[in-house]
């Protein structure tokens, strides 16, 4: 475990947050679970959200009812999982990632917070991307010049850390709130609701299919900040409502992804709205559009200080020595993910790498689904009413059953990948069924963990009974 001797944080905004990953201290805890609403709200604001929702639509062909309801039931199935882990914060005080060393081990839990910290980096530089697109659009002064402010501005606040972050996201909320409501209310004058079904979409593969991949297209977006929950939870008091830190963060997430992504669907059926500069053609006039570019910059920046933040806790749980080495504390960390994700940005934008590279990160999402499901049932079989931060530091093991079972459960859920850059054996011979590894992922890896924390429980009372 971490030993860190630090000047009282508090809630002070500006002030470098001295906590990396270890467990935050009673003394430390401060805030309220609103926050936690305004922190979620403002970071699903942004223009990646509106153009997950135009899939449903203009790929997978569903018509703008249909496309509601898949939106609606991915957005509360992954909101609700991260409510769940939201609670999870204040309990122990710590970061999401160490909290999964419990089920994995000290050194099997290496695998899911490599995997969580690329995935930061990946989604940084896809919704950078975006941001500097508006960003050029107010400032031509070049994509490389667009991109250094880009990853300054992200670069501060996330270096700042927990307090400074929750403070932003409270002032955008606002401002983000209303423009976005401006930009909806405009565009339900081009919306045209009463599309029928496109069966010469690209991905459209029967209406039960296309419904599927839809719905999951909305999981996946929820699944990316499910490794986040308990960071932003873990400095509340201990004594905070199960209820009041539940649904500010599941209602924090379901409004605005809900409210873009059908807003999304809808403008989907007008034209392609791939980039920012999409909205300026025809859709909205000068004015708006300006206002509307800024608050795509400020979504940028709200929801990548979260990739950031979280990714750079995510390097410190591989905690090696020559991790340690290059990223002894948790801003070099958030320096180090910014940098990286920097370089990502502006390949992917640069060189026109943008759109696979998206759907290489909806790929990579795909190992969410069963670490949730190992989380979960660990809870419920080991720690429910346990309060030892040990269980995640000296006490954690080096490979825990909770590994193998995400391995497994990995392979099994691969022959069910419906993506476009890959394709699962089963998925191909039926993709009537659509994408359904999410949850055969999340049933195998359950039933496993379950299977091998018995098999390990026997083991360890045998060997006891041998030695008495």
């Amino acid at each position: 475990m971490d030993s860190v001797d630090v000047n009282y944080y508090g809630d002070e905004v500006l002030h470098v947050e001295p906590h990396g990953i270890d467990p935050i201290s009673v003394q430390e805890r401060h805030g309220n679970a609103r926050n936690l609403f305004t922190l979620w709200f403002s970071a699903n604001l942004e223009f990646a959200t509106l153009t997950l929702g135009a899939l449903s639509v203009g790929l997978f062909g569903l018509n703008l009812a249909q496309a509601a309801i898949s939106i609606i039931i991915g957005t509360v199935v992954g909101a609700g999982a991260i409510g769940v882990l939201t609670t999870f914060g204040y309990k122990w005080g710590i970061p999401q990632l160490i909290q999964s060393r419990g089920a994995f081990g000290f050194y099997g839990n290496f695998m899911p917070s490599l995997l969580n910290f690329i995935s930061g980096i990946g989604w940084y530089a896809v919704n950078t991307v975006l941001g500097v697109f508006a960003l050029q659009w107010l400032l031509p002064i070049g994509f490389t010049g667009d991109l250094i402010i880009m990853i300054l501005i992200q670069a501060v606040v996330s270096i700042y850390g927990h307090n400074l972050i929750h403070f932003v996201e409270r002032i955008s909320a606002v401002f983000l709130a209303i423009i976005f409501l401006v930009v909806t209310i405009y565009a339900m004058g081009h919306i045209h609701f009463f599309i029928p079904v496109n069966v010469k979409a690209p991905l459209y593969s029967g209406l039960f299919g296309s419904f599927v991949l839809a719905i999951g297209t909305s999981l996946s977006y929820m699944m990316g900040w499910l490794t986040f929950s308990s960071d932003y939870s873990r400095y509340l008091p201990q004594n905070t409502p199960f209820n009041q830190a539940f649904h500010s963060a599941f209602w924090g997430n379901v409004i605005p992804a809900v409210w873009l992504e059908f807003l999304g669907a809808g403008l989907a059926t007008v034209k392609n709205i791939a980039s920012p500069t999409d909205l300026v053609t025809g859709l909205m006039p000068h004015f708006l559009v300006v206002l509307a570019m800024l608050a795509i910059i400020l979504g940028t920046v709200t929801a990548n200080v979260l990739n950031i933040y979280s990714g750079s806790l995510s390097l410190l749980a591989i905690d090696v020595k020559w991790i340690r080495a290059i990223a002894p504390k948790r801003w070099v960390a958030a320096l180090l993910l910014g940098l990286l994700g920097g370089i990502l940005s502006y390949l992917a934008g640069a060189e026109g790498y943008y759109n696979s590279y998206n759907n290489f990160l909806l790929l990579l999402g795909y190992w969410v689904s069963p670490w949730l499901a190992i989380v979960l049932v660990d809870y419920a079989m080991h720690r429910r009413h346990r309060h030892h931060i040990d269980d995640f530091y000296e006490g954690s093991g080096n490979v825990r059953a909770g590994l193998w079972a995400f391995i497994l459960a990995i392979i099994a859920s691969s022959f069910f990948f419906n993506q476009t850059l890959f394709t699962g054996m089963l998925a191909a011979k039926l993709p009537q069924l659509g994408d359904i590894s999410y949850y055969v992922g999340f049933v195998v890896a359950a039933v496993l963990y379950i299977a091998f924390s018995k098999m390990s429980k026997k083991e360890e009372i045998s060997g006891e009974t041998k030695v008495a």
